[in-house]
């Protein structure tokens, strides 16, 4: 099953959707993540993480994002 993110990067992932401004709601060991924001686009207005880290395309897609953000700061580190 793909995953969203890593499971040691979910917490990450969930404060960096908070500091896009997402409204971030914790769901057990899953949460939800809302904006209204109208510069993000509308397929991403929703996320949906569970707690097996599946989801919704928008968490997909906006997870990638985040491993990709995660990978691009090492490069620059090492």
């Amino acid at each position: 099953m793909k995953k969203v993110v890593k499971p040691k990067n979910l917490i990450a992932f969930r404060i960096w959707l908070e500091k896009l401004g997402y409204s971030v709601k914790q769901l057990g060991k899953g949460f939800t993540a809302n904006t209204s924001d109208r510069f993000i686009k509308k397929r991403h207005q929703h996320v949906l993480v569970t707690a097996d880290l599946g989801g919704n395309q928008a968490a997909y897609e906006l997870g990638q994002e985040f491993e990709d953000h995660l990978i691009s700061i090492d490069l620059k580190v090492a």
